[in-house]
């Protein structure tokens, strides 16, 4: 082969390869620009997430407690002094339910956890007494209606208690419902509690009592006359406040924040007592 034609066959050689090489070129970049976009979002969502957990995990969550929700007197957690517990807020009921059995109006049984819708009975307006009988850990919330997702602990028994325990529940609402946390078998009551009306803005009793007022007035002024320890709490739905504790005769004036139903827990051994609504 000539000199002429052998430099023709190395030029024509190396426009073919060049050839070939842009269009490998192509192939690859469309490759990558069709891969790059579904590649590249999981690598970073991966190294956040890990990123993310490891930040959820160094940090603590906030210890949380709902302030106002108390016990009845007769409450396991109850103080010795009389004075105002406090209970955890809780979360959503919870999962995994397990059917509650009814052998009777109010009356309720169960395993672990549970819900129950609770009807108030038809003539009926005042407040109710829950007791719980189990020999495991118990604990009962009630539906907050400021923030249904957020149940409200008002009651808790103990597998130490050797009897019931009870807890007052004040709801103005119709219709409520009990959530259950236990460990095995528990048994509820749902009892109507009596109570005293507090009627054109006046009413007096002797010894402990409760009394329910439905108005606008958030004021009142209460009078005692004995010799005992007088305490007097505020309760709406499951929460109560002490407002009245004084050893002998007195008359003191307090004041509550407006709810539809208010009541008045008297609580001491004996003496002449006196509520009177208004300024």
């Amino acid at each position: 082969m000539s000199a002429p034609a052998a430099e023709d066959a190395a030029l024509r050689i190396g426009r073919f390869s060049l050839a070939v090489w842009l269009v490998g070129l192509l192939i690859l970049g469309g490759a990558l620009a069709f891969a790059a976009p579904r590649l590249l979002p999981h690598l970073f969502s991966a190294d956040w997430d890990q990123g993310s957990a490891a930040q959820s995990a160094a940090e603590p969550e906030p210890a949380g407690g709902d302030a106002g929700a108390a016990p009845f007197p007769g409450d396991a957690s109850s103080g010795g002094d009389g004075g105002s517990g406090t209970a955890a807020s809780a979360g959503p009921a919870p999962e995994d339910e397990t059917p509650v059995q009814s052998d009777r109006a109010g009356s309720y049984s169960g395993s672990g956890n549970a819900a129950i819708d609770y009807q108030r009975p038809a003539g009926y307006d005042g407040p109710f007494e829950i007791v719980v009988n189990s020999g495991v850990d118990v604990s009962v919330a009630v539906d907050d209606p400021d923030n249904p997702e957020w149940p409200v602990h008002f009651l808790y028994s103990s597998a130490d208690r050797a009897e019931p325990a009870a807890g007052l529940l004040a709801p103005a609402r119709d219709e409520f419902t009990l959530t259950i946390e236990a460990e095995g078998d528990w048994q509820l009551e749902v009892r109507p509690v009596p109570y005293a009306e507090l009627e054109d803005g006046t009413v007096s009793g002797n010894g402990p009592a409760l009394v329910r007022y439905e108005g606008e007035e958030v004021l009142a002024e209460f009078t005692y006359k004995g010799e005992s320890n007088i305490a007097v709490y505020t309760w709406q739905e499951s929460r109560r406040n002490l407002v009245v504790n004084k050893i002998g005769s007195n008359s003191t004036r307090f004041s509550w924040q407006p709810y539809p139903v208010t009541y008045f827990l008297v609580d001491t051994t004996d003496g002449r007592w006196s509520f009177r609504v208004g300024h």
